[in-house]
Order: C-alpha cells, then structure tokens, then sequence
C-alpha cells in the first residue's frame, strides 16, 4: 500500500495559496464551481478541492486551472533555472577558471553557505 506523502508547512501554504488565487480568479469572473468543473471535466468536488488547497488534487490540474485565467507567465517560471540563486552559484563555483585543468575539482561547494 502507498503510504500518503503528507506536504510540509512551506508545501501546504503554498497549495493553500494557490487554491485561494483559482478561487479569486474564477470568483472575479463571476463564475461557479460547476462552471469550471464542467469546462475542466471534472467534478465540482474537485473544484473545491483544489480551491482549498487538498495536495490530492493533481498537479495537471491546478495548472490548467491557472493557466484557463490567464497564469501563463506564472506558471511557466515555475521552477525557472534563472530564478534558481544557489544553483547558479553552485554553478559558478564549479565551473573551472581559464587555463586551470583542475578547477573543477579543486574544493567542494557547500550548498548551505552559498
């Protein structure tokens, strides 16, 4: 049996969070719960599922509710390499210096001090 990957705190706010953002939009556009359900293909339960933040909702679904009210540009900088500070650094660290054969492995970047 699966065992049920319960969010941590940062995980379920930011479900949370998003769920209240869906439910805003659709609010705004004077819209029901059946209303986008019945656009999405699923029930209206669903709707309130993931309008209050249930981390059981799929992922693909809370996408396509974003981006039916315009979260395109949100959705897709989700997770965007250029907005990942510590990679880059770690990155920078790692790349070897010009004309130095073993830069690359010349310390080892801590991943907490950057």
């Amino acid at each position: 049996m699966k065992k049920k990957l319960e969010p941590s705190f940062d995980a379920a706010e930011a479900l949370a969070r998003i769920g209240a953002n869906i439910r805003t939009a659709r609010l705004r556009r004077a819209e029901t719960e059946s209303t986008l359900a019945s656009r999405m293909g699923v029930s209206r339960a669903t709707i309130a599922r993931l309008e209050r933040g249930d981390g059981g909702v799929s992922l693909t679904l809370a996408l396509e509710a974003l981006l039916q009210y315009g979260f395109a540009d949100q959705v897709f900088a989700l997770g965007d390499p250029d907005q990942d500070g510590v990679g880059k650094r770690l990155d920078a660290v790692r790349r070897p210096s010009r004309g130095s054969a073993g830069a690359l492995h010349s310390h080892r970047a801590d991943p907490s001090r950057l």
